[in-house]
């Protein structure tokens, strides 16, 4: 008898509790996921990444602010393929678009934030329906968060200037760096090479 009502009355805790867990558990995760995406209330901090034009041409490094939107303002400046892959970390279909077969000489820059981050010479074909690269166009335009929540950790190809989740990267590339930067479409667009 003692041991059903101990029962009910744990039963009756967590009724109460219950609610205000879950709302506390929402706002962490909340907060966890701003923070992976940069988002902030204080001032954004600054990032250093190198520049190029539209030949190509490295223009050097340059100290700026990173790019920070709420989602409200992210879901207003990008379509929902884009907001889908760019900023919620998905991954979209093989074989969507043309960039994975596209051999043109250019650059593909952030969707987000216009940051260079790929260029048509790391370029190369693997038969998987998604954009490949063997490198970025400079290190310093990306940065790699391994997620160590998947198994096997994931590795996530983020823009440094805004987090924007550009795509994935694996270690069965070709020589001599072995490493495969596989992209989202919707996450990048391409500036054909100019002449100057």
């Amino acid at each position: 008898m003692l041991h059903a009502y101990q029962r009910e009355i744990t039963r009756r805790r967590a009724f109460r509790i219950g609610p205000f867990a879950v709302a506390a558990f929402a706002g962490c995760s909340s907060g966890i996921l701003q923070a992976f995406q940069g988002e902030s209330p204080s001032e954004p901090p600054e990032v250093t990444i190198v520049q190029f034009n539209d030949a190509g041409k490295k223009l050097g490094t340059v100290h700026l602010k990173k790019v920070v939107h709420s989602e409200a303002e992210w879901r207003k400046l990008l379509t929902i393929d884009q907001f889908y892959c760019a900023r919620l970390h998905n991954t979209e279909l093989p074989f969507i678009g043309g960039y994975y077969r596209l051999h043109d000489p250019g650059i593909y820059h952030c969707i987000c934030c216009n940051n260079a981050v790929f260029s048509s010479d790391a370029k190369y074909d693997t038969n998987t329906g998604w954009p490949t690269f063997s490198a970025p166009i400079a290190e310093e335009n990306i940065r790699i968060f391994v997620d160590e929540g998947m198994i096997p950790a994931r590795h996530d190809v983020l823009c440094k200037l805004c987090d924007g989740h550009l795509g994935f990267l694996f270690e069965d590339g070709p020589p001599p760096s072995h490493k495969r930067y596989s992209a989202n479409e919707a996450a990048i667009h391409f500036v054909p090479r100019s002449a100057k």
